[in-house]
Protein backbone atom coordinates (compact mmCIF):
# COMPACT_ATOMS: atom_id res chain seq x y z
CA UNK A 1 0.00 0.00 0.00
CA UNK A 2 1.82 3.63 -1.28
CA UNK A 3 1.86 6.25 1.76
CA UNK A 4 0.30 9.79 1.70
CA UNK A 5 3.32 11.21 1.27
CA UNK A 6 3.97 9.22 -2.48
CA UNK A 7 0.27 10.09 -3.56
CA UNK A 8 0.86 14.20 -2.62
CA UNK A 9 3.97 13.76 -4.26
CA UNK A 10 2.23 12.12 -7.48
CA UNK A 11 -0.58 14.39 -7.64
CA UNK A 12 -0.02 17.88 -7.35
CA UNK A 13 -2.81 19.98 -6.02
CA UNK A 14 -4.86 21.92 -8.58
CA UNK A 15 -8.32 24.66 -8.06
CA UNK A 16 -10.66 23.70 -9.91
CA UNK A 17 -12.13 25.85 -12.77
CA UNK A 18 -15.19 27.42 -10.65
CA UNK A 19 -12.48 27.45 -7.32
CA UNK A 20 -9.93 29.36 -9.69
CA UNK A 21 -12.79 31.97 -10.48
CA UNK A 22 -13.58 32.20 -7.12
CA UNK A 23 -9.95 32.51 -6.39
CA UNK A 24 -9.56 35.57 -8.35
CA UNK A 25 -13.07 37.59 -7.41
CA UNK A 26 -11.10 37.30 -4.37
CA UNK A 27 -8.12 38.82 -4.91
CA UNK A 28 -9.49 41.52 -6.88
CA UNK A 29 -11.48 42.23 -3.79
CA UNK A 30 -9.13 42.06 -1.37
CA UNK A 31 -6.82 44.95 -3.87
CA UNK A 32 -9.89 46.96 -4.05
CA UNK A 33 -10.17 47.07 -0.20
CA UNK A 34 -6.61 47.87 0.28
CA UNK A 35 -6.88 50.28 -2.04
CA UNK A 36 -9.68 52.19 -0.33
CA UNK A 37 -8.02 51.54 2.98
CA UNK A 38 -5.08 53.17 1.90
CA UNK A 39 -7.20 55.96 0.51
CA UNK A 40 -8.67 56.44 3.62
CA UNK A 41 -5.58 56.53 5.36
CA UNK A 42 -3.92 59.20 3.22
CA UNK A 43 -7.48 61.46 3.55
CA UNK A 44 -7.12 61.03 7.44
CA UNK A 45 -3.59 61.95 7.52
CA UNK A 46 -3.40 65.08 5.51
CA UNK A 47 -6.77 66.45 7.03
CA UNK A 48 -6.68 65.83 10.57
CA UNK A 49 -2.97 65.78 11.50
CA UNK A 50 -0.10 67.70 8.50
CA UNK A 51 -0.53 69.96 5.79
CA UNK A 52 1.92 71.13 3.63
CA UNK A 53 3.40 74.74 3.32
CA UNK A 54 5.32 75.82 0.18
CA UNK A 55 8.07 78.60 1.06
CA UNK A 56 8.30 81.23 -1.42
CA UNK A 57 10.54 83.59 0.60
CA UNK A 58 13.76 83.67 2.67
CA UNK A 59 12.84 84.31 5.83
CA UNK A 60 13.85 81.09 7.49
CA UNK A 61 17.12 80.91 5.70
CA UNK A 62 19.06 78.79 5.97
CA UNK A 63 16.87 76.25 8.01
CA UNK A 64 14.17 76.56 5.30
CA UNK A 65 15.00 77.71 2.11
CA UNK A 66 12.84 79.24 -0.94
CA UNK A 67 11.26 76.07 -3.02
CA UNK A 68 11.08 73.79 0.44
CA UNK A 69 7.63 71.62 0.92
CA UNK A 70 7.83 71.26 4.97
CA UNK A 71 4.44 69.54 6.22
CA UNK A 72 3.87 70.65 9.59
CA UNK A 73 2.07 68.78 12.49
CA UNK A 74 -1.13 70.01 13.10
CA UNK A 75 -1.93 67.96 16.57
CA UNK A 76 2.12 68.44 17.87
CA UNK A 77 0.35 71.66 20.16
CA UNK A 78 -2.17 69.48 21.68
CA UNK A 79 0.31 67.23 22.68
CA UNK A 80 3.17 69.43 24.03
CA UNK A 81 3.41 72.92 24.03
CA UNK A 82 5.45 74.86 22.13
CA UNK A 83 9.27 75.38 23.00
CA UNK A 84 11.88 77.81 22.38
CA UNK A 85 13.40 77.30 18.87
CA UNK A 86 10.31 75.14 17.19
CA UNK A 87 9.35 75.94 13.73
CA UNK A 88 5.88 77.47 13.06
CA UNK A 89 3.24 77.93 10.79
CA UNK A 90 0.70 80.42 12.05
CA UNK A 91 -1.57 82.26 10.30
CA UNK A 92 -2.12 85.93 9.94
CA UNK A 93 -4.12 88.27 11.91
CA UNK A 94 -6.78 88.25 9.32
CA UNK A 95 -6.11 84.54 8.63
CA UNK A 96 -5.53 85.35 4.74
CA UNK A 97 -1.75 84.20 5.16
CA UNK A 98 0.48 81.38 6.71
CA UNK A 99 3.59 82.61 8.15
CA UNK A 100 6.66 80.53 9.04
CA UNK A 101 8.80 81.93 11.86
CA UNK A 102 10.84 80.01 14.90
CA UNK A 103 9.42 80.79 18.62
CA UNK A 104 11.89 82.86 20.72
CA UNK A 105 10.11 83.89 23.57
CA UNK A 106 7.40 82.12 25.51
CA UNK A 107 4.29 83.41 27.82
CA UNK A 108 5.02 85.07 30.14
CA UNK A 109 9.11 85.46 29.85
CA UNK A 110 10.26 89.26 29.04
CA UNK A 111 11.77 90.07 25.59
CA UNK A 112 14.00 92.97 24.74
CA UNK A 113 15.72 93.20 21.30
CA UNK A 114 18.84 95.72 21.81
CA UNK A 115 21.15 96.76 19.21
CA UNK A 116 19.80 93.54 16.86
CA UNK A 117 20.17 90.90 19.65
CA UNK A 118 17.35 89.19 21.39
CA UNK A 119 17.43 89.19 25.27
CA UNK A 120 15.01 86.98 27.15
CA UNK A 121 14.64 88.36 30.94
CA UNK A 122 17.37 89.90 30.60
CA UNK A 123 19.92 87.55 29.02
CA UNK A 124 21.43 87.49 25.85
CA UNK A 125 19.84 84.61 23.72
CA UNK A 126 22.24 82.38 22.50
CA UNK A 127 21.03 81.87 18.57
CA UNK A 128 24.32 81.33 16.61
CA UNK A 129 23.39 78.08 15.62
CA UNK A 130 20.18 79.05 13.57
CA UNK A 131 19.93 82.88 13.23
CA UNK A 132 21.42 84.98 10.34
CA UNK A 133 22.28 88.27 10.93
CA UNK A 134 21.15 91.15 13.39
CA UNK A 135 17.53 93.05 13.62
CA UNK A 136 17.46 96.67 12.06
CA UNK A 137 16.06 98.23 15.04
CA UNK A 138 15.11 97.56 18.72
CA UNK A 139 11.99 96.42 20.53
CA UNK A 140 11.51 97.71 24.33
CA UNK A 141 11.38 95.51 26.90
CA UNK A 142 8.04 93.76 26.82
CA UNK A 143 6.75 90.72 28.59
CA UNK A 144 5.05 88.06 26.26
CA UNK A 145 1.04 87.83 27.65
CA UNK A 146 0.21 84.05 28.59
CA UNK A 147 -1.33 82.43 25.80
CA UNK A 148 0.74 84.31 23.47
CA UNK A 149 4.61 83.36 21.76
CA UNK A 150 7.18 85.74 20.22
CA UNK A 151 8.38 84.52 16.89
CA UNK A 152 11.10 85.57 15.00
CA UNK A 153 12.29 84.33 11.43
CA UNK A 154 15.69 83.21 10.88
CA UNK A 155 17.01 85.70 8.69
CA UNK A 156 17.33 88.63 10.86
CA UNK A 157 18.50 91.14 8.54
CA UNK A 158 14.99 91.65 6.60
CA UNK A 159 13.20 91.02 9.59
CA UNK A 160 9.95 93.08 10.80
CA UNK A 161 10.73 95.02 14.28
CA UNK A 162 7.42 95.09 15.14
CA UNK A 163 6.46 93.76 18.70
CA UNK A 164 2.95 93.86 18.06
CA UNK A 165 2.65 91.84 14.38
CA UNK A 166 5.41 89.06 16.05
CA UNK A 167 3.59 88.30 18.84
CA UNK A 168 1.49 85.75 18.05
CA UNK A 169 -2.03 84.08 19.85
CA UNK A 170 -1.36 80.18 20.69
CA UNK A 171 -5.00 80.25 18.78
CA UNK A 172 -3.41 81.45 15.73
CA UNK A 173 -0.72 78.68 15.48
CA UNK A 174 -1.52 76.21 12.50
CA UNK A 175 1.63 73.38 13.37
CA UNK A 176 4.75 73.08 14.10
CA UNK A 177 7.32 71.49 11.20
CA UNK A 178 7.47 67.69 11.46
CA UNK A 179 9.36 67.11 7.79
CA UNK A 180 10.75 68.36 4.85
CA UNK A 181 9.46 66.35 1.97
CA UNK A 182 11.30 68.26 -0.99
CA UNK A 183 13.77 68.48 -2.32
CA UNK A 184 14.75 64.93 -1.76
CA UNK A 185 18.01 66.42 -1.49
CA UNK A 186 17.20 68.19 2.01
CA UNK A 187 14.71 65.63 2.92
CA UNK A 188 14.98 65.79 6.93
CA UNK A 189 12.80 65.70 10.59
CA UNK A 190 12.99 68.55 12.43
Amino acid sequence: MESKESITKEMPLRRTAGREKEYRTLRMYTWVFTLLASAALVAVLFTAWLFGVQVRDVGMAPAVMPGDVILFDRLAKHVKAPARGDILAYSSVTGSGTYIGRIVGLPGERVDVYDGRVYIGGVLLDERSYASGALSGSIEAHTVPEGYYFILPDDREHALVDADKLTVEASRIRGRAFIRVSPLSRLGIF
